[in-house]
């Protein structure tokens, strides 16, 4: 039996590594603004620039980017999966329907 709509698990598969992506993405930004969140608060004080929160508000943008990177790749992977389970009961109800 032939696969149909190629394009729809182009577009899954598609999905599916920006997913992966971003959840790298969102790991490394949450290290790199955990680590250099205190530092570029002390820095910006230092020379006159807002010091929002100090090191709390590295902190806080570091748990802000792991939130909401968790967030878009949970979006984005179950958009891929659900693509595919539509493309499933499709072809399932196609299997299981008598000849004409």
């Amino acid at each position: 039996m032939e696969k149909k709509f190629k394009a729809l698990r182009t577009i899954s598969v598609i999905f599916k590594v920006i997913a992966w992506f971003i959840a790298v993405m969102t790991i490394i930004g949450f290290v790199v603004m955990l680590v250099g969140g205190a530092a570029l608060s002390q820095y910006s004080h230092r020379y006159g620039g807002p010091g929002m929160l100090g090191p709390l508000g590295g902190i806080a943008m570091a748990f802000y980017i792991l939130i909401i990177g968790t967030l878009w790749f949970i979006s984005l992977l179950a958009g891929a999966e659900i693509i595919l389970v539509i493309l499933g009961i499709e072809e399932n109800t196609r299997a299981i329907k008598p000849p004409a």
